[in-house]
């Protein structure tokens, strides 16, 4: 296997590129506009954008992928346009022009949980709400790859829940940080159950596509997440206790509500660091459990369950001095 990897610099792709490395199969490199996180997968790096289709071609074209991981986007809730989502939409146009010339046996193209509001579960895979501009342009990045029927080689979309982990950024970051510095209440009493993503999990969900049976992939969607919902309170308490922190707090809805209210004017104002929003208020008020039966009869048994996760998660931010 030779695996281009577009946006390996990023969250998923960092790890992504992690697994590559401890697994030792396959040649692989990363194509992205930014260098690396972790700086010792420099050496993978080609620097490109995936609107600048001249260079990304003739990286596609020297390296000669048997197989491709598609993580790169444009992401973000503050933008005014869709065109500001070129990468999604554009970004994708030039990626299968640029593999059309080289014998590409498998792609993974990731899109988004976003392609639908919040809370919502489809009914089929074209079952498009989304309600943010990144949304839209990643429902039309998806148009594009189902719009090509007649690409040579086995495509999946796939579509990542919740991701968190090491490398990772907010909000689920900042929820291993608020917890840690005594900063974090939970909001109501409730326990919301949620589909999540371990990235390391991830990582093994995305290789085990590349490597499953062509008809069992082919030109099908899935949903990417850990196979069991958690719930956000006991996970909650169960970073407190790796990180040692003092008893989390509840504040009651109500409260909530009226920051959040009072945060959506601060962003109207222009600070776009807002802590809490009506928006991201109903994200985490929000249960969302999928049925993730799909991808773990892809997958088998994944290499990471919750505890594990989070004591890995907490060691990664002891050791970048986050926490």
């Amino acid at each position: 296997m030779k695996v281009l990897v577009t946006g390996g610099s990023g969250f998923i792709g960092t790890n992504y590129i992690d697994l590559l490395l401890k697994k030792n199969q396959a040649e692989f490199v990363n194509l992205d506009n930014r260098p690396p996180r972790n700086v010792a997968h420099t050496e993978f790096w080609r620097e490109c954008d995936i609107l600048d289709t001249p260079r990304m071609e003739r990286i596609v074209r020297d390296f000669a992928p048997t197989h491709v991981v598609h993580l790169a986007a444009k992401t973000g809730l503050d933008e005014k346009k869709l065109s500001d989502f070129a990468a999604n939409m554009e970004g994708v146009e030039n990626l299968l022009r640029a593999i059309a010339q080289v014998p590409v046996e498998r792609a993974v193209f990731t899109s988004s949980l976003l392609v639908c509001r919040m809370g919502y579960v489809p009914k089929d895979d074209t079952d498009y709400q989304p309600t943010t501009l990144y949304g839209r342009s990643k429902v039309e990045g998806e148009k594009i790859i189902r719009g090509h029927h007649d690409l040579p080689y086995a495509w999946t979309i796939i579509r990542p829940i919740s991701v968190w982990g090491p490398w990772g950024e907010e909000p689920y970051i900042n929820f291993f940080k608020a917890i840690a510095r005594g900063w974090y209440v939970h909001i109501g009493s409730g326990h919301y159950r949620r589909s999540l993503g371990y990235v390391g999990n991830i990582a093994h969900e995305i290789n085990q596509l590349l490597v499953a049976p062509r008809e069992k992939i082919d030109r099908k969607t899935f949903y990417l997440a850990d196979d069991r919902p958690a719930d956000l309170y006991d996970m909650a308490n169960m970073i407190r206790q790796a990180v040692g922190s003092r008893t989390i707090r509840h504040v009651p809805l109500w409260a909530a509500k009226t920051v959040a209210r009072c945060g959506d004017l601060l962003k109207t104002a222009g600070w776009r660091a807002v802590p809490l929003t009506s928006f991201r208020l109903n994200n985490i008020l929000t249960e969302y459990v999928f049925d993730m039966r799909p991808i773990m009869e892809i997958s088998g048994p994944l290499p990471y369950d919750l505890q594990t996760g989070v004591e890995q998660t907490v060691e990664w931010l002891r050791k970048n001095g986050e926490i």
